[in-house]
């Protein structure tokens, strides 16, 4: 599950940094935030490849602050985006965002159960 995560926020990062380069996006305050939420998906998959260790070495609490830490970084992109309110939060980011979410809630779940 950790896996899929991962992958969820490694292609988001890649998704942003390309909406960056892209021709279309023309504003600085638009690259800015674009950059920032780039950086925190990038940190949640740092996150979420140290809970890998932690799962691994049977030290469950810190494997679910590692997530816990990872699930929590989309919403400081969704901040960076309220900050401006000219500019419009993403449904596709949105998505992936809710994505993230829902596949860490379900590793935490299943951390629970091995925590006993």
């Amino acid at each position: 599950m950790v896996g899929i995560a991962m992958t969820n926020a490694t292609s988001t990062s890649s998704y942003l940094s390309s909406k960056l380069l892209s021709p279309k996006t023309n504003s600085t305050t638009l690259k800015m935030v674009l950059k920032e939420c780039a950086d925190k998906y990038s940190y949640a998959g740092d996150a979420l490849q140290d809970s890998v260790q932690e799962l691994s070495d049977e030290n469950y609490d810190y494997a679910y602050m590692h997530i816990t830490a990872a699930k929590d970084y989309p919403n400081a992109c969704h901040n960076a985006f309220r900050r401006y309110p000219d500019l419009v939060y993403p449904r596709d980011l949105a998505r992936r965002e809710e994505g993230l979410k829902h596949i860490c809630d379900v590793a935490m779940a299943i951390i629970d159960n091995l925590d006993w």
